[in-house]
């Protein structure tokens, strides 16, 4: 963690991550560019919380019987956060060259005083590209793009989300009852209040683990249903979010 004031802060919701949280800590040791990591913790009972702390001293742990939602783990990190940005990825995401990947991030806010979230396209770890990942990754990112820089209606998937801190508050953060979707239904609230952007010429790499478990299709499936449900009746379509490890 840098000394300085974060710029960015960087929250990480976990449960169970033990597999893959070490990778992408690891991955962001690089990062010079003053911030902060959050790790907010679902009720791990394996070896997360002890890799969280060899990398950050801000963690949050959800303590209730009920399973915690994908919203209330985002806000809880929110609400530790310090920064001007808020970065939300998933514990199996890694970002190429961070540094110079947040520093394109922050050039293009500084460019577009009118933008106020970010994501960018999804590729496969580079050990698990294939001709499949890349074939049903591309219409996913193009809709991505076509839905924020074309349509301007605001959409992203949750493994990767910048948002400016004073946008984040102005629409109180993440929908909490949401048990999936609230990736999509926080960029959707964004577009009202300003814009939001696919920056198509960075990336992150994602394990994948949940269309390599269920199957692209099934996963598709899953993905625009949930989708359709959050946007025409305010709700998830899925008491639960399916836990893949």
């Amino acid at each position: 963690m840098n000394s300085h004031h974060p710029i960015i802060s960087i929250i990480i919701p976990t449960l169970r991550e033990g597999q893959f949280l070490e990778r992408t800590l690891k991955n962001l040791e690089s990062l010079t560019l003053p911030h902060e990591i959050i790790v907010t913790d679902g009720g791990s009972t394996d070896e997360t919380l002890g890799i969280a702390r060899r990398y950050t001293d801000k963690i949050t742990v959800w303590t209730h019987q009920k399973r915690q939602t994908f919203g209330e783990a985002k806000n809880a990190g929110a609400a530790l956060a310090i920064g001007n940005y808020y970065v939300f990825i998933d514990a199996d995401v890694i970002i190429p060259e961070p540094q110079k990947f947040f520093e394109e991030m922050l050039a293009m806010f500084e460019k577009n005083k009118k933008l106020v979230g970010m994501t960018v396209p999804l590729k496969p770890w580079l050990e698990n590209h294939s001709f499949i990942d890349a074939l049903f990754c591309t219409p996913l990112n193009w809709f991505y793009v076509i839905s924020n820089n074309i349509f301007h209606s605001g959409n992203s998937s949750g493994e990767f989300q910048i948002i400016q801190t004073n946008a984040f508050r102005r629409i109180n953060g993440y929908h909490e009852h949401l048990a999936a979707g609230e990736d999509n239904e926080i960029f959707r609230q964004l577009a009202v209040h300003g814009r939001t952007l696919s920056y198509w010429k960075l990336c992150v790499r994602h394990s994948l683990r949940r269309p390599h478990k269920l199957g692209w299709l099934r996963t598709y499936g899953i993905w625009i249903n949930n989708g359709f449900s959050v946007m025409f009746r305010g709700k998830a379509a899925y008491k639960e979010w399916a836990v893949v490890r």
